[in-house]
C-alpha cells in the first residue's frame, strides 16, 4: 500500500497560503493593518527559527473571522484559492499531485489552520487533511483554537491519531516537507523526502541521505 503525506506550505504549494490569506483579507477590507507585512515577516522568521508564539499568531490570523459563520468563511476560502492558485503552484506541485494519483491513501498534514488546509485539499481532490484546529461553535468561528497546533511534535501526534482512526501506520508513509520544523515527522515516517529545504534541513538531509527535491 502506498501512503503519502504532504506538508502544504512551500511543499505541495510553492508559497505560504496563510501569508496569501492575510493579503487577501486586506484586499477584501476584512483586515485593516498597515503593518501586516512586517508582522507576517516576523511570524515567518520566528517559525523558521522554531520560536513562533502560535497563540499570538493564530489570534492574528483568525481575528477577521471572529463571529463569521462557517459558510461565509468557506466561500472566502474558495474565492481566495481561485484568485491565488496560479501564484501558489508550480511544475513541482503538478509533479507531486501526479505522484499522489499513484497512492492508495493521501493526506495533507500542515501547521496552517485547518479551514485553509481543507480548502486546498478539496481543490486538489485530496480526500484527507489535517491542520491546526480552529474552534467553531454553532457554526460560528470563535477566533480561538480547539486543540494543539499541528506543527513539529504536534503534527506527529495529529498524524498518529489520524493513522489510528484510518487503520494505517505513520512509519509506512512517504512524507514530503520543506521545513526543519517537520524534522519529527521526517524521522517518524517510513520514507522522508525534503522539498527545497532550508539550509538547516538540507544539511540534515544530506547527512542522512534523504531524497531532496528542488524547485
Amino acid at each position: 500500500m502506498k501512503f503519502i503525506i504532504f506538508d502544504l506550505d512551500d511543499t505541495l504549494l510553492c508559497g505560504d497560503c496563510e501569508a496569501g490569506w492575510i493579503n487577501f483579507l486586506v484586499s477584501k477590507g476584512l483586515l485593516d493593518n498597515e503593518n501586516h507585512k512586517s508582522k507576517l515577516n516576523q511570524f515567518d522568521i520566528d517559525y523558521r527559527q522554531g520560536i513562533l508564539n502560535f497563540d499570538e499568531y493564530s489570534t492574528y490570523i483568525q481575528e477577521p473571522l471572529k463571529n463569521l459563520d462557517i459558510s461565509k468563511v468557506e466561500n472566502l476560502v474558495e474565492e481566495f484559492i481561485q484568485k491565488n492558485i496560479d501564484n501558489l503552484t508550480d511544475d513541482l506541485t503538478d509533479d507531486l499531485l501526479n505522484e499522489a494519483k499513484s497512492a492508495d491513501k493521501v493526506l495533507i498534514a500542515s501547521g496552517s489552520h485547518d479551514f485553509l488546509v481543507k480548502g486546498f485539499a478539496e481543490y486538489f481532490d485530496i480526500e484527507s487533511s489535517i491542520g491546526t484546529p480552529v474552534e467553531i461553535k454553532n457554526d460560528i468561528f470563535t477566533g480561538s483554537l480547539s486543540g494543539e497546533p499541528t506543527f513539529s511534535d504536534g503534527k506527529v501526534k495529529a498524524v498518529k491519531n489520524w493513522c489510528f482512526t484510518n487503520d494505517l501506520k505513520i512509519q509506512d508513509s512517504i512524507f514530503y516537507s520543506d521545513s526543519i520544523n517537520d524534522l519529527p515527522m521526517l524521522e517518524a515516517c517510513g520514507e522522508p523526502i525534503v522539498v527545497n529545504p532550508d539550509d538547516n534541513l538540507r544539511k540534515i538531509a544530506l547527512d542522512r541521505s534523504y531524497k531532496i527535491l528542488n524547485r
